[in-house]
């Protein structure tokens, strides 16, 4: 079972082994120790800071728990000027890519948007480019880099604008014949029939924001019990502003209403999107591979979430 709940005092013995090991494989990636960086977080967090943290600074902490083991944790120390701060957003290294990083990112945005912040700052190890490029799909921005005499890194800066990312508007529909010359525009592997097929039986949508259709999701059934995304696609110059996690969410939504608990996606991988469908609580089950000429590609990740 999956949940995401407020730490308590007790829970820090836990929140302390979360945090170091988590940042133990940044270290170990990067050649930080105990005696070029020991302020670095791995070797820093102790339970009587984080208990110094939450109960003189009065930072909010949250733990994630699956099957009641705490695998993940973020706090949020409040500024007072509208900002706060994230702090130490980690997931145990076995726990990596089912989405915990993004629902506790996720969670952290709401939390912080109840405590009426209009910017979430956060900072990162700079030559870490893979976790910035992380945040960034997750609506942060690059906002400045920093050089301190006690870390063997450069410190990089970043904000997520939650009052931007509150405003995503945008409405789903099923797809309809008018959508036709739309849908080809990004959507090249379906036949014209299959198109009507999806039309007549609603297992297409369309996405539309400003009166304007920008993104498509279309789905099958596997084994004819399970449904199976097997495209969605933002128009281009719309990417990475939040439309393919409210079209996923719809979708999750409706199959949801129609009685089913278990939905499927895929993707090749050497793509990105496995990154952002683990980021919207996907984890991988499966493989596919086709070794028959004329089908050849690179492995197909298979990835569900129960709902």
């Amino acid at each position: 079972m999956h949940m995401i709940r407020k730490s308590e005092r007790a829970d820090l013995p836990e929140c302390v082994k979360v945090i170091r090991n988590s940042f133990q494989t940044v270290a170990d990636e990067f050649g930080f120790t105990e005696e070029n960086a020991p302020r670095f977080t791995a070797f820093a967090t102790t339970e009587d800071r984080l208990a110094w943290q939450m109960c003189c600074e009065h930072r909010l902490m949250y733990l994630d728990e699956e099957d009641s083991r705490i695998c993940g944790y973020y706090s949020l120390r409040l500024n007072g000027d509208g900002t706060c701060e994230l702090g130490s957003l980690s997931v145990l290294p076995e726990y990596r890519h089912r989405g915990i990083g993004g629902a506790l990112l996720k969670h952290a945005a709401e939390t912080a948007r109840e405590q009426n912040c209009s910017v979430m700052k956060l900072s990162i190890v700079e030559e870490n480019t893979i976790l910035r490029k992380w945040y960034e799909r997750n609506g942060a921005v690059h906002t400045g880099t920093e050089k301190f005499d006690f870390f063997p890194f450069t410190c990089g800066y970043m904000e997520i604008d939650l009052e931007k990312a509150d405003k995503v508007q945008a409405s789903v529909r099923y797809v309809t014949e008018a959508d036709r010359d739309f849908w080809f525009t990004l959507d090249c592997h379906l036949s014209e029939a299959e198109f009507t097929r999806k039309v007549r039986d609603q297992m297409g949508y369309v996405l539309v924001s400003d009166d304007q259709p920008i993104a498509v999701l279309r789905y099958s059934l596997f084994w004819d019990s399970i449904p199976f995304c097997t495209l969605l696609y933002v128009r281009e110059k719309e990417q990475r502003k939040g439309y393919g996690r409210i079209l996923m969410e719809y979708w999750e939504k409706d199959m949801r209403a129609r009685g089913y608990g278990l939905v499927l996606t895929s993707t090749q991988e050497d793509e990105e999107a496995q990154l952002f469908y683990r980021a919207v609580g996907y984890r991988d089950c499966g493989e596919l591979n086709l070794p028959f000429p004329g089908y050849e590609q690179p492995r197909e990740l298979i990835l569900g979430k129960a709902l």
